[in-house]
């Protein structure tokens, strides 16, 4: 939730989980706390914000291995079509 807010976002903490308002993001630095599902939602978010900076972004190999590589070699396939 923390970290959503800091990037513009609106978002707050239920009985039973998080709800999210639609807002506009900004670029920053998206902070996983050595967590790898912070890590993929970075990653995920950054894909629609310029600008997002993942922090700690190899904790992803605890569910998949080799993911920032993987990750970079898809975004620049994809730019270069």
């Amino acid at each position: 939730m923390h970290e959503i807010n800091h990037l513009g976002g609106d978002a707050t903490e239920t009985p039973d989980g998080l709800r999210i308002r639609p807002t506009m993001l900004h670029a920053g630095r998206f902070s996983t706390y050595h967590d790898h599902r912070m890590a993929t939602a970075g990653a995920i978010i950054g894909l629609r914000v310029h600008g997002i900076s993942v922090e700690n972004i190899d904790t992803t190999a605890k569910t998949l291995p080799g993911f920032p590589d993987r990750w970079h070699s898809l975004l620049s396939t994809h730019e270069d079509s």
